[in-house]
């Protein structure tokens, strides 16, 4: 499989727009041009996940963090990470990261976070990305709209809140004089026309817009189809960093840091905060977001949970009395990666590709 034809998938999962602005997301090693048939999903690019690697003649690795953050003045043994670029790049290895566009994506790390927590009925905690709303209009002639709108939802399922395959269809009357040389599926060249149509109209995410253009124009009898598109003012999908919900069960603090302790399979948490309050609003950023605090804080949350906390965020939750769960930044983001290997898999769909999990932990080392 072409790693162009994978990387197209990997965008639908976590589209690069919802990254946060200057983040070193996507292909940073590798020709799109390459076969790809061993696939490593990982955290971050170590000498330990390099060398496994390569030892299984992997083609690709996915990774949460980016390996190259800055323009590298030398390519040299002897320096992180230029060594490891060297490695990556004698090997022929291609390395693609997903990293805050997969924090804020539908089902990525403080998504799986959240379920692995059980905390429910989860919003953006900070938004990143308002999703851009397009109206598409399209003249269809009766005996194709359902064809056209089949062919449209194809690609898009035309979505609105909890509802999809929405659409709108408006009879009326079309005209046109096809000139010399073009090839009429209704009416004579040099002839005026008049002819029985719909006005086919849904809306459409950004994203998906020119795919279900080139479906529409596929799928439409027209020699020459006739659409609008017309920007929206009304905002699809929020998507961001981090997560806040309610746990299925409350608790109290100490129950809380308990529990994530074992659910993440981490014993070095460090926490801050009264040990038998009650927890149901949850905050969480997988990764460094010591930052949010106040946020946590004004969205009511009862605790904070994530990792790199430093001591004046600290300081800071327990002087507005915030409790706060430094799980490490490794731990809360390994259970989003380990999760996106089947979904990848399921996704390619295809027997002459694997994709696998590793990590310093799975290979014996010390993983963060």
């Amino acid at each position: 499989m072409k790693l162009s034809e994978i990387i197209r998938e990997l965008e639908l999962v976590a589209p690069p727009e919802y990254a946060c602005p200057g983040d070193k997301i996507g292909l940073q090693i590798g020709d799109p041009g390459q076969e790809v048939r061993r696939i490593l999903v990982t955290v971050d690019a170590t000498p330990l996940v390099i060398g496994e690697a390569i030892r299984r003649a992997a083609e690709l690795i996915i990774v949460h963090h980016p390996l190259i953050y800055a323009p590298m003045p030398s390519v040299r043994l002897d320096i992180y990470p230029q060594s490891l670029v060297y490695q990556l790049v004698n090997a022929n290895i291609a390395l693609y990261a997903m990293h805050t566009n997969f924090d804020s994506a539908d089902g990525g790390i403080n998504d799986v976070l959240a379920a692995r927590l059980g905390v429910v009925d989860t919003s953006v905690l900070e938004p990143i990305h308002k999703q851009k709303l397009f109206k598409l209009a399209v003249f269809v002639p009766h005996d194709a709209i359902e064809s056209v709108r089949t062919a449209i939802f194809d690609v898009y399922p035309g979505e609105i809140g909890n509802y999809t395959h929405c659409s709108f269809a408006t009879p009326g009357t079309g005209t046109f004089k096809p000139l010399p040389g073009a090839q009429p599926y209704i009416g004579t060249v040099g002839e005026m026309e008049s002819t029985a149509e719909f006005r086919l109209e849904l809306l459409v995410p950004e994203g998906h817009l020119h795919d279900v253009i080139a479906a529409m124009i596929d799928a439409h009898p027209y020699e020459e189809v006739a659409y609008d598109v017309y920007p929206m003012w009304n905002s699809g999908e929020v998507h961001g960093i981090g997560r806040i919900g309610k746990l299925v069960k409350p608790m109290t603090f100490d129950g809380f840091c308990e529990m994530a302790r074992d659910v993440l399979s981490v014993d070095d948490i460090r926490t801050s905060g009264a040990p038998g309050s009650p927890i149901e609003t949850v905050a969480l950023v997988g990764g460094a977001g010591g930052s949010s605090v106040g946020l946590a804080h004004a969205s009511r949350a009862d605790v904070l949970i994530t990792g790199d906390v430093r001591h004046h965020e600290f300081k800071q939750a327990e002087a507005i009395g915030l409790n706060v769960v430094d799980a490490t930044h490794f731990a809360t983001e390994r259970p989003g990666m380990i999760e996106l290997t089947p979904r990848l898999h399921d996704l390619l769909f295809t027997e002459d590709v694997t994709v696998e999990y590793v990590d310093d932990v799975v290979l014996g080392g010390s993983g963060e």
